[in-house]
């Protein structure tokens, strides 16, 4: 089996997916399964695997016709105001979730779609190895903190430190406040952070209220248990139901304080009786590889991706023509690009019963001797000189079956495109038409150069469905779309656009994506103007406007933010009155240079008394928008000191905390949490923050 590990994020970046990844290439070795890490389409493309394991679907969707895994084991809440996060966990082919709460979350999303809901088990676990227990008398906690999470338990692990309980790694800059219990950097490697867990004996398995709340643990449990190390753990459903008492237990309820010293008493007892303690060790360690370990976890998808491929379609195990009509319109990039079209028509999965290319030269496309068994393969002619969007109307009118469908210039299906779509339709009888998600061409700010820690690589996104769905992803009924053919507009490509605009009422989604395709951006301007002019002339009432939330319920700060209190003690901006009142005279520094740096820049521009003189960055150098770009320790302290600084990131704490890290010689800093006006701002625009 040839399996991806698709990380969407930058390859060398220090996170979970990276070290994730790692250790799923060691399993796959040991299982003699071909596998490669890839971090882009190209990569992935090239690879052409049975399946891709995406580590982040949340991020980014399904994105090329390679059956597609998503890895369903972080916390929901985490992406409480990403609008892209669900549609992107959606489009994925199959769900490997980490806990049952996960599974039923993603069932009742899509309980009314009809839709198969192909899951199976993973965790974000480690390969199996099974390290012998060294619990000693000196040994220490391992504990090993990622590059954002510096504060992180602060009561807790400093009282640990003071005691030397604690052996600390991660970021060196992150952990000076506890410098005396810092170890040192592991390498995300696969390897080095369950060796070094090895050697310390013994380990500490914290989780976050997100963690408790979707019934998920995280990965320090499997390292743990990998390295042979005795846990000690907070009372977490799952540990307590899989582990029993194998693992040592504090209860998180008490204060970091009281759970500082439950964790202690827990070392102290380890300490003394290490033979126990290895025994508990040993034991924790059997279930792990007999449950959780990676390679026991691959071992079931074999059999989900068999699942995933009987239930990708009407009857894609025994293919038939459906009684589909598919249009190909000849458009102004002429017979080849048609000719493309057709091929993927031809090449499907489940074929449409009736192929009509329309157009000026569609008789020479037509006759192809690779047409699918009981396929029939029609052409409309035109002459030369016709529209797109009247090659579309031709074809359309000439359609014959009972669901009709087209490819616009430009569209590339996968596979299972018109499978998928029929099965859609023919669960929901009363709709009119039913639809699939498309992939359009994501700007270049989405592919991953904004900083090696925020954005993957995403060279395509999902096409937004209102306010009308994607012309390339439609199966409409024929006794729907016939009132809407009788006159013909004479578009161009914007024609597919307005058939799309016209449908009426509810249609059956799918939520997989199954074709790419041009956005609507891409139409001529002219095209866009006659479209802005159909909706202009058509009668109704103009639509409502959705209430933006009050001030007061605008978050402080991103969900991920892991201090939002600090956020809370900040003077926000929100209403003009807010930028009204900033200081005059001083240096403006705005801090986060991307879209939110962007707004930021473009709202403090209309105020005469503010000036600003640049960007701070966490990870970025150079210039944006005709401004420097440094970050906030590149800067001497001369210009810095009396500044204001407006943070425009969604990790307001992180920020603060990096800012007064500065040295003593930086005074006088004014600070202003602008997330609120970036987040209502793209509440406004239909994105989010």
């Amino acid at each position: 089996m040839r399996l991806a590990l698709h990380n969407p994020f930058p390859p060398n970046a220090p996170w979970a997916e990276r070290e994730l990844a790692l250790r799923m290439a060691i399993a796959l070795d040991g299982m003699g399964w071909e596998h490669r890490i890839v971090n882009t389409v190209d990569e992935l493309e090239a690879f052409a695997p049975d399946a891709a394991l995406c580590l982040h679907p949340q991020a980014v969707p399904k994105m090329t016709a390679v059956s597609s895994l998503g890895c369903h084991w972080n916390p929901p809440a985490i992406f409480w105001n990403a609008g892209d996060a669900v549609p992107n966990e959606l489009s994925h082919d199959g769900f490997l979730t980490a806990g049952d709460a996960i599974e039923r979350r993603l069932r009742d999303i899509l309980w009314d779609s009809g839709r198969a809901v192909p899951t199976a088990p993973m965790y974000p676990s480690s390969q199996g190895w099974s390290l012998a227990p060294t619990l000693g008398r000196d040994s220490r906690f391992f504990y090993v903190g990622s590059n954002w999470d510096g504060r992180r338990f602060p009561a807790l692990l400093e009282t640990l430190a003071r005691r030397g309980m604690l052996a600390l790694h991660g970021q060196a800059d992150r952990w000076k406040h506890l410098a005396d219990a810092f170890m040192g950097t592991l390498p995300f490697d696969g390897r080095s952070v369950i060796e070094r867990a090895n050697a310390c004996g013994m380990g500490l398995c914290l989780h976050l209220p997100a963690h408790f709340d979707a019934g998920i643990p995280n990965m320090r449990i499997f390292e743990l248990c990998a390295a042979g190390a005795l846990t000690v753990a907070d009372r977490h459903p799952f540990i307590m139901e899989q582990f029993g008492d194998t693992v040592l237990y504090v209860d998180r309820t008490r204060g970091e304080e009281a759970v500082a010293e439950q964790i202690l008493a827990h070392g102290d007892w380890a300490r003394a009786h290490p033979a126990a303690g290895r025994d508990m060790a040993r034991a924790a360690q059997e279930i792990f590889l007999r449950r959780f370990s990676l390679e026991r976890l691959f071992s079931a998808l074999p059999d989900l991706l068999a699942g995933i491929r009987r239930a990708s379609g009407h009857r894609p195990d025994r293919p038939a023509p459906l009684p589909v009509s598919a249009v190909v319109p000849i458009g102004e990039s002429g017979l080849a690009e048609a000719g493309e079209r057709l091929a993927g028509l031809m090449g499907q999965t489940e074929p449409p019963d009736e192929i009509i290319v329309a157009g000026h030269g569609a008789r020479t496309l037509v006759e192809r001797p690779d047409c699918p068994v009981g396929t029939s393969l029609r052409a409309v002619d035109l002459p030369a000189g016709h529209t797109e969007g009247s090659a579309l109307w031709a074809g359309a009118r000439a359609a014959t079956r009972d669901w009709v469908t087209w490819l616009p210039e430009g569209a590339r299906p996968f596979p299972e495109h018109l499978g998928i779509l029929y099965a859609t339709a023919v669960l929901r009888p009363d709709a009119g038409f039913a639809r699939v998600q498309v992939l359009e061409p994501a700007p270049v700010s989405d592919h991953g150069e904004d900083g090696p820690f925020h954005k993957p690589e995403r060279p395509w996104r999902l096409a937004e469905p209102d306010p009308a769905p994607h012309p390339a992803g439609l199966l409409v009924r024929r006794n729907r779309l016939e009132p809407l053919l009788r006159d013909d507009p004479v578009l161009g490509a914007g024609g597919a656009w307005l058939l799309a605009q016209r449908l009426d009422g509810s249609g059956a989604e799918s939520g997989r994506t199954t074709v790419r395709a041009r956005p609507e951006t891409a139409l001529p301007p002219a095209e866009r103007k006659r479209l802005e002019h159909f909706n202009r002339l058509r009668p109704g009432p103009a639509p409502a406007h959705a209430a933006l939330p009050e001030p007061a319920r605008l978050p402080w700060t991103g969900p991920s933010d892991l201090n939002p209190e600090i956020a809370e003690a900040l003077p926000r901006l929100l209403e003009p009155a807010d930028f009204a009142r900033l200081p005059r005279g001083r240096r403006v520094y705005i801090y986060g240079a991307s879209r939110g740096g962007e707004l930021l820049r473009l709202e403090l521009a209309k105020w005469k008394h503010l000036s600003v003189a640049g960007f701070l960055d966490g990870y970025r150098r150079g210039d944006a928008w005709g401004l420097p770009v440094c970050r906030p320790e590149d800067l001497p302290a001369s210009d810095l000191a009396g500044s204001v600084i407006v943070i425009a990131n969604q990790y307001v704490a992180a920020c603060v905390e990096r800012l007064n890290a500065l040295p003593a010689g930086v005074a006088d800093l004014t600070l202003c949490n602008a997330y609120p006006y970036i987040h209502r701002h793209c509440l406004a625009e239909g994105e989010t923050a």
